[in-house]
């Protein structure tokens, strides 16, 4: 037996059991990466999309009515339901901009995506070059199955398995260079543009934990479960918040307020009508409250890290509010309870 069909009797005997594990998991028991372990079902509830046209695809989706929009990274979880409309398109990302479906897709990264059908659910899938998930859109009982579909018979490639090329995750050091730290933290309190500040980090190779250390009073390291008692403060102040999770080649937003809290062995959960997040608290390894002197005043944010130093998720006052001092001085308040 070759290896693809090693493979592919290996995918059916997890998919036939009690519990079957979701593709992401399963597809580390397998050795391979998560487009891989997809692409194993080509043509047989899987179809290969063409990947020249992923952009054209997304700006098509407005019709199809109410999706379910997921971005996910090793830690969070997003979903939103709503429809993909307006869509933009800017250097590479396609930018959908609406409180129900917000999002910044880098599709020039993306390498590989499939329609899937798997136990009577229809998704688009979409992954870069390493084979990691970038967004998944799920098809909802409100939306229009005939025009989903006739979008999927117009993207279709013949495409399988054997034509994906996945890159190997590699981690390469910066090499690090000498600064002076008040350098730095001048530059940093000078910053009044939120998109500047991955510049500077570049500037220094520095991540952003590495970065927040040196800020002084402008970040302050919160406690362990911050997320968790943050969302709950939420919930009883009925606080507007903007919940940004990256991965990367794509981001997923979430506007407003949260209501349903429940949690679930390691994963903290939202679980709202049209919006879910899922958190895994055990893999966080820092959160921080960070100060940014922008054009508009004083901002503080919640920001999430893995042990690893990436960014799991970033947490905000809506921009609705941000000018209500009585608001605002509510998040203050609740951001200085969490240290």
């Amino acid at each position: 037996m070759n290896l693809l069909n090693e493979l592919i009797k290996q995918k059916a005997d997890l998919s036939a059991q009690d519990r079957p594990p979701r593709a992401r998991e399963a597809a580390k028991t397998l050795g391979i990466s998560e487009a891989e372990y997809v692409a194993l079902s080509c043509g047989d509830g899987c179809i290969s999309l063409d990947t020249s046209r992923f952009e054209e695809l997304l700006f098509e989706l407005e019709p199809v009515g109410e999706l379910m929009a997921l971005t996910r990274n090793d830690v969070m979880v997003l979903e939103h339901h709503g429809v993909y409309r307006d869509a933009q398109s800017r250097h590479g990302h396609v930018i959908f901009n609406s409180p129900d479906i917000d999002l910044r897709l880098k599709v020039s990264s993306w390498q590989s995506g499939f329609a899937v059908e798997e136990n009577g659910r229809q998704s688009l899938q979409f992954f870069d070059e390493c084979g990691i998930a970038a967004h998944k859109i799920y098809v909802t009982k409100e939306s229009d199955v005939g025009v989903y579909n006739s979008l999927v018979k117009q993207y279709a490639t013949s495409a399988g398995f054997s034509d994906l090329s996945i890159k190997k995750i590699v981690k390469i050091e910066p090499t690090k260079v000498d600064f002076s730290t008040q350098d730095f933290i001048n530059q940093w309190q000078a910053i009044d543009n939120v998109h500047h500040v991955n510049s500077l980090l570049d500037k220094y190779t520095l991540t952003r934990p590495e970065a927040y250390r040196l800020l002084g009073d402008d970040a302050v390291i919160l406690r362990k479960n911050a997320l968790e008692d943050l969302l709950k403060q939420a919930v009883e102040l009925k606080m507007p918040l903007l919940m940004f999770v990256p991965n990367s080649s794509a981001t997923q937003i979430h506007n407003g307020t949260v209501h349903k809290l429940m949690e679930m062995g390691p994963w903290f959960n939202v679980l709202d009508p049209k919006f879910n997040l899922h958190a895994n608290m055990f893999l966080i390894s820092e959160s921080w409250c960070i100060k940014k002197t922008l054009e508009q005043g004083d901002t503080y944010s919640m920001e999430i890290f893995d042990a690893d130093n990436n960014a799991l998720m970033m947490v905000y006052l809506h921009t609705d509010v941000v000018k209500d001092k009585k608001i605002a001085q509510q998040w203050f308040d609740l951001l200085a309870d969490l240290v």
